[in-house]
């Protein structure tokens, strides 16, 4: 057995040699000082065109008219005051408040919105813009983006203004189910897979910028994950700037519409025959859609639209297919080949406008409930036959409906008699028969069934809240 004294001998030269060789270099400490230095410069720079958006908007779940303010973020993208945030910030706002970086407050008007990817543009004065000496961030390009890229969120995360967390990309093509819903019921992220992050992304955080640390904005942040550390999404940049610009330009996003749900191939392709992955799986076709004119059916193998040759075997691919296809201009004639029951046959279908995806909203103060008018892309949504008749969206508390023991989420399609086709047809009727305050007779329906609510309304000057 050794003595201590030799195991010291001839352990010590070895650990010198183990220390040597897992020592850092000497320049590791000047790295990590450089980019200390380098994300305090980026930062600074970025946080003149930073804004806290205090926006008040309107909800109508509860069964009544209430207003509600919230707290979001934004950024200046050119010197004529325009700026960039969510949809679920800004959208639909009555008002809008806006905290400059150097603490200012100003009113800012909503110019457009589009839900399905998101995003709002807003706009301050743009003389505030030369005076405050407000310096825009510049787009950068979210495809350059790499794996483990160091990035910048900025933002007003739980109210706390003018705040930046740092970390990485985790993924730069992150797919999120298409049933994804915003705060107003919206869907988003059909046309976009997403920018995974480890820099916080917290509540308040959304509409800010996710910069790369040239200082230029590769994504619009848009969530974090609940119950999760370190998971947050934004939108890609390069999506972000070309709706953006849209919205400028037009205030809105027209997009085609053609009526198909796809599901991605996976290991199908034994199932049909095939030697190689290529085309998607059509999962449903909506009754009245261009593909149910085309004659595109629930089961067939599309393998092309138009001139692009497609394959789609995992969820991710999915959002190109859908950009593709509401990109078309409005009213194309687009080939499609199909494989159906092992045969190959070629169909046109003509695309139409995408139309408005959430309908305006309606208190009924008398009778304690609340409305919304169904489009058609709602009645696509619920499964309803058609887009007649309006939406029960709320049912106040304690109020007549309550009592009658009226729900939300169905549909109101006849009261007293008289047909309700839309929501301007229901307002005509609430003006003419609230005024006396009558027991009404609603019929309501959910799927293919009917059901009757008697609602009585308080006497003349009562107050049933």
């Amino acid at each position: 057995m050794l003595r201590y004294a030799s195991l010291r001998r001839l352990l010590i030269p070895a650990l010198s040699l183990i220390c040597v060789a897992v020592s850092p270099p000497a320049f590791g400490a000047r790295t990590v000082a450089n980019l200390q230095q380098e994300l305090a410069s980026v930062g600074d720079g970025a946080m003149t065109a930073l804004v806290n958006i205090q926006p008040i908007t309107e909800t109508f779940t509860r069964g009544e008219r209430r207003k509600r303010s919230s707290v979001g973020s934004g950024f200046l993208i050119n010197k004529d005051g325009y700026i960039v945030t969510n949809h679920h910030v800004a959208g639909r706002a009555k008002q809008l408040m806006v905290t400059l970086s150097n603490k200012e407050r100003v009113e800012a008007e909503l110019i457009g919105e589009d839900p399905s990817t998101d995003l709002a543009v807003i706009r301050i004065d743009p003389e505030l813009v030369a005076k405050y000496d407000l310096k825009p961030l510049a787009w950068g390009s979210s495809r350059d983006l790499s794996v483990g890229q160091f990035v910048l969120a900025l933002g007003s995360p739980l109210a706390l203004a003018r705040t930046m967390t740092f970390g990485v990309v985790s993924n730069k093509d992150r797919y999120l189910p298409d049933g994804m819903s915003l705060p107003s019921g919206e869907r988003t992220g059909s046309f976009n897979t997403w920018i995974q992050t480890d820099a916080a992304i917290n509540p308040g955080n959304s509409g800010g910028p996710l910069i790369d640390l040239d200082g230029h904005v590769v994504g619009v942040n848009a969530r974090g994950a609940t119950f999760a550390d370190n998971i947050g999404f934004a939108i890609p940049s390069d999506v972000a700037k070309r709706v953006s610009a849209d919205l400028i330009e037009h205030g809105e996003v027209r997009r085609s519409y053609a009526g198909i749900t796809f599901q991605p191939l996976k290991d199908w392709e034994e199932l049909f025959g095939l030697e190689e992955s290529r085309g998607v799986l059509v999962a449903s076709v909506e009754p009245g859609s261009p593909a149910a004119g085309a004659g595109l059916e629930a089961g067939d193998l599309m393998l092309t639209y138009g001139s692009i040759p497609l394959t789609v075997r995992f969820d991710e691919e999915l959002p190109p297919l859908h950009a593709a296809i509401a990109d078309t201009p409005i009213g194309t004639k687009v080939p499609i080949q199909l494989l159906r029951r092992g045969d190959e046959k070629t169909v046109e279908l003509t695309t139409t406008e995408t139309g408005r995806l959430m309908g305006d909203r309606f208190e009924a103060e008398v009778w304690g409930f609340t409305v919304k008018d169904i489009t058609v892309q709602m009645s696509y949504d619920l499964e309803l036959d058609n887009d007649d008749g309006v939406l029960i969206e709320g049912v106040r508390v304690g109020g007549p409906a309550h009592r009658g023991k009226l729900m939300r989420g169905l549909v109101l399609e006849n009261i007293s008699g008289e047909v309700v086709s839309d929501l301007d047809g229901f307002k005509k009727l609430y003006e003419r028969l609230s005024e006396d305050r009558a027991a009404m007779l609603l019929r309501v329906r959910v799927y293919d069934s009917v059901k009757l609510v008697l609602v009585k309304p308080s006497a003349q000057g009562g107050d049933d809240r």
